[in-house]
């Protein structure tokens, strides 16, 4: 049992910050929703495991996860949680660091394992250990567009709903169309599911070129079909774009 304790804290000694102290925000740091600072609640848990990971991006599932530093004991698998304030939606954080926790039996409730990922935003201003189980894998995509005009909202069509099978940026490429006028769409993309709602905005004028930054594969009438967002208007199906600028040949 010692020969695994040591173990352990050797692990978090070479995966986290030096010292093994708490994690705490740099000088005028803040989390994300927490508008006030209140005395932290601080609990602590036997240490089951550390390991550095390779870096991920991971949104927020649902709600308002709580965000905790940490710390870790220098001479025994113990690490100590204390609240800190509360991840903010709509943003993406890259996980590099993992550990996993056993929490103490009750009355109520068995002992388990719980992994927490340390989470950490672009600016790096916010920063801590928040549950995995509230994380979803992949980086946070916001509905493109901007708001309807009042002509726009009263031509607009019921939007329609589909599976997501993959989502990718792709370098800036110019590109036109040829016969069919192609209609081009908002997309909201849900947050916890590989879902996306397509909503036809109004159709690309003729004679332009066009220049595509993204590119979605949805599943549509049972097979897959690909989309390509175009910027400063919306997603336009793939098949009605042709590659290059247009030429008045064309």
């Amino acid at each position: 049992m010692m020969k695994k304790v040591a173990m352990i804290a050797a692990a978090a000694a070479m995966v986290l910050p030096l010292g093994l102290g708490a994690i705490a925000p740099a000088a005028g740091e803040t989390t994300a929703m927490a508008a006030a600072k209140v005395a932290a609640k601080k609990t602590t848990y036997t240490l089951v495991s550390v390991k550095n990971i390779k870096k991920a991006a991971y949104h927020v599932k649902s709600g308002k996860p709580a965000l905790y530093s940490a710390a870790f004991a220098a001479d025994k698998a113990k690490v100590t949680l204390a609240k800190k304030g509360t991840l903010a939606g709509e943003k993406t954080y890259n996980v590099t660091k993992q550990i996993v926790i056993k929490t103490k039996a009750t009355k109520k409730a068995k002992a388990k394992k719980v992994t927490y990922a340390y989470v950490k935003s672009a600016n790096g201003k916010v920063k801590g250990w928040a549950a995995l189980s509230k994380l979803t894998a992949g980086k946070f995509m916001a509905a493109d567009g901007k708001k309807a005009t009042k002509k726009a909202a009263a031509d607009k069509i019921a939007g329609k709903t589909y599976t997501l099978v993959s989502s990718a940026k792709i370098k800036k490429a110019a590109f036109h169309f040829k016969g069919t006028t192609p209609a081009y769409f908002s997309g909201k993309f849900a947050a916890d599911k590989a879902k996306v709602t397509l909503t036809k905005k109004g159709v690309l004028p003729q004679s332009k070129t066009f220049y595509a930054t993204k590119k979605i594969t949805i599943k549509q009438n049972k097979k897959n079909v690909k989309y390509l967002y175009v910027t400063n208007k919306g997603w336009v199906k793939a098949s009605l774009l042709t590659a290059g600028k247009f030429m008045a040949a064309d």
